[in-house]
């Protein structure tokens, strides 16, 4: 039977090469701007993934290839905030000229990325 949405709904796109297509989009946000989990979701086909954008961000190498500092949640949230990943996280946002107050990215609007 081929594929019909109305019928089976959205196309999976969460499977092999999501990680890495993940890692490739967040690659793509310049320094001192941020995307959040669900804007990156919405490029890769499904708005209803974002979570799993934050597992693939998980997953991503501790070596600094990977920008996931650039990554914050709906409004600008920091995703942890008031753990030792959100105080890195505001360390290395602050290195690129980001304020950050508390736990949100102080000028969000214009600070947002969308890919």
């Amino acid at each position: 039977m081929p594929y019909d949405p109305a019928r089976h709904g959205p196309r999976r796109i969460v499977g092999p090469g999501f990680h890495a297509a993940v890692h490739e989009l967040v690659r793509a946000v310049p320094p001192g701007r941020v995307a959040t989990y669900g804007d990156l979701a919405a490029a890769l086909g499904n708005a209803r993934v974002a979570r799993h954008v934050g597992f693939a961000l998980a997953a991503a190498p501790d070596d600094g290839s990977v920008p996931w500092w650039r990554i914050v949640a709906a409004g600008g949230r920091l995703a942890r905030a008031g753990t030792a990943a959100a105080k890195r996280q505001t360390a290395r946002l602050r290195r690129e000229g980001v304020v950050v107050r508390g736990d949100r990215v102080a000028d969000f609007g214009g600070r947002r990325w969308t890919p």
